[in-house]
């Protein structure tokens, strides 16, 4: 064999030799991305009754899925809570970098070395859902856009989000960028919790900037009944993904839907559920109406069946001291606690839920307002029944009437709704 048959047949090993070790290299990629499992994207939905904490829908609630754009929500919680800090302004000029300006539609289509006001710059998310911008804000608030998702994450755990990973600002593809349905209903209710003055942003239809209007994505906004905002999401990996929130006849709902197959059917997906969610607080509404009125004398006609299924003991106070928020000593505690030895017992009713689970948070939640206070009262769940439909009433028992009106009073003022029961009638 001569000298250039043998570097010939060499050069044929040779690549024979690294097409094999690129064929090992892929194989060993794709078994470690399989193995890893980043995400398991596909359809969930989650829909919240905010102010009672029931969950009026849940569909594949815990799964994970890629977030697309509504990531942005959480990017703007962050910016949101740099606001109230100080550490900037509404009227904040932010740079835009050359990374920036290279991010891929949707965006603006800034240059390297422009700028916008960081007022503009929530707007151009909220509507157009910029890309570009959201980029620029995170380098502009956390020096770069890996530090700004390193915060985005960190507050996602710190607000409950177990199951959420953020990479980047914008929702651009990450394989390690993670949600689920359910942690983003926490975001969503976080946001309208400590943030309500700002939400508003959220609510606009269009954004108009240097001469060009940039329509909300958001298609229910203002067309379907009771929706005020949020966010819509779209990547390939994703699929089509919206957050809403939605205000009806006092209840205030946020809901989810991930991994539509178009945006029309994802929005029509949301829509079927709201109708669904309006139509059982309907129910809810028109059986606690029923079953709130202040008992008297039994009404043997009534059709109302209910049965208590559900107490913890009234414990005696440690102490006559009892606090409503300040720890002052209320004149009422004297009577607070003869009032339990006469049976006495007036009650604060929280509300009446669909689920068991449902009563018993709420139940608990409204314990640290008043720890000394609801520690001597006993929680009481009733199953109450009609011909609509079956709810279970939650109440803490125990109080005299100016105590229990006192502590409405002041869960009203926390925008949580009660009201105040008479003592049951003894006969």
């Amino acid at each position: 064999m001569g000298s250039e048959q043998t570097s010939q047949a060499c050069l044929s090993n040779g690549m024979g030799a690294l097409r094999l070790s690129f064929v090992a290299f892929t194989l060993v990629i794709a078994l470690n991305f399989c193995l890893t499992k980043p995400v398991e994207s596909g359809y969930a939905a989650y829909i919240l009754d905010v102010n009672s904490g029931a969950v009026l829908h849940s569909r594949n609630g815990n799964t994970q899925n890629f977030p697309a754009s509504i990531c942005k929500v959480m990017t703007l919680y962050v910016v949101f809570k740099g606001l109230d800090d100080g550490k900037f302004t509404l009227a904040t000029m932010v740079p835009i970098s050359q990374r920036a300006s290279q991010q891929p539609a949707s965006k603006i289509g800034f240059k390297a070395g422009d700028s916008i006001m960081l007022q503009d710059a929530i707007l151009a998310l909220t509507t157009k859902s910029a890309n570009d911008i959201a980029t620029a804000v995170a380098e502009f608030v956390s020096g770069t856009e890996r530090n700004f998702a390193d915060e985005m994450t960190r507050t996602a755990k710190n607000l409950g989000m177990t199951r959420t990973t953020f990479r980047n600002a914008s929702g651009l593809p990450n394989s390690r960028q993670k949600t689920t349905a359910k942690d983003l209903i926490t975001l969503g209710v976080a946001l309208y919790r400590d943030f309500p003055h700002y939400t508003h942003y959220f609510s606009q239809k269009k954004f108009t900037y240097r001469g060009r209007t940039y329509r909300n994505h958001n298609n229910l906004l203002g067309l379907h009944e009771g929706v005020d905002g949020i966010k819509t999401g779209y990547i390939r990996a994703a699929g089509y993904n919206l957050m809403v929130s939605a205000r009806y006849k006092g209840h205030h709902l946020i809901g989810v839907v991930l991994g539509g197959k178009t945006a029309k059917r994802r929005d029509a997906q949301m829509v079927r559920l709201l109708k669904r969610a309006y139509d059982r607080l309907n129910r809810n509404d028109k059986l606690f109406a029923s079953i709130s009125r202040p008992h008297h004398k039994p009404n043997l006609t009534s059709s109302l069946e209910e049965k208590i299924i559900s107490i913890s003991p009234v414990k005696p106070p440690d102490d006559l001291t009892i606090s409503l928020e300040s720890q002052q000593v209320l004149p009422e505690a004297r009577e607070y606690t003869e009032g339990i030895i006469d049976g006495n017992l007036w009650s604060v009713q929280l509300g009446a839920f669909s689920r068991y689970n449902a009563a018993e948070r709420v139940l608990d939640s409204v314990v640290p307002l008043f720890p000394k206070l609801l520690a001597n009262t006993r929680k009481e769940i009733s199953e109450v029944t009609d011909s609509i439909g079956t709810l279970y009433r939650a109440r803490h028992v125990g109080l005299t009437e100016s105590l229990a009106r006192q502590v409405c009073e002041k869960l009203k003022t926390l925008s949580k709704p009660c009201m105040i029961s008479p003592p049951r009638p003894s006969s």
